[in-house]
């Protein structure tokens, strides 16, 4: 059995996956943090019913997956839904390997977000931090589309050269 502390411990060190997982549901950050929040709540509720962490997270992803699609549903916007066996594939799918090997990366992902010019960082906190759209950032930047679109996909390629080259590094 695990105390709530756990629980919520463990939880807060995966919030990242979680999120991105139930973001990839809702389609939408800030829905994806309330989600989270409610199946945090649920799951400290529910703490010494765990046997183990693996159990844990299987319920959290399961529970963050019902209640992603009960939010959709709430603010009718089924037509954004993913189709039942895409998400079950999903959620199979969906990483669980040790946090560690995560973490690497994430370490090596922001540090390479500071390595970007000001103007892309802007770009990027934009586009995936304030969730707007490209022509979004293009309107709220003054450029066109075409050049976000163009940017995003240069920083794109950027970053992935930049942290697998330091994650080969850590290992």
């Amino acid at each position: 059995m695990l105390t709530k502390e756990q629980v919520a411990g463990h939880l807060l060190k995966e919030q990242i996956l979680l999120t991105a997982f139930i973001s990839s549901i809702t389609r939408d950050y800030q829905s994806a943090e309330d989600v989270f929040q409610e199946v945090c709540v649920k799951a400290i509720s529910l703490a010494e019913t765990f046997t183990d962490f693996a159990h844990l997270m299987r319920w959290a992803r399961m529970a963050s997956r019902n209640k992603a699609i009960d939010f959709l549903r709430a603010s009718r916007n089924d037509g954004l839904m993913l189709s039942e066996r895409l998400l079950d594939i999903l959620q199979h799918e969906w990483p669980t390997h040790d946090r560690k090997d995560n973490s690497v990366a994430m370490d090596a992902l922001a540090d390479c977000l500071k390595r970007l010019t000001e103007n892309n960082r802007t770009i990027i906190r934009l586009r995936y931090f304030n969730g707007m759209s490209g022509i979004e950032v293009a309107e709220y930047m003054k450029r066109k589309a075409e050049t976000i679109y163009q940017a995003l996909a240069r920083i794109h390629k950027q970053l992935g050269l930049c942290v697998r080259r330091k994650v080969a590094h850590e290992q």
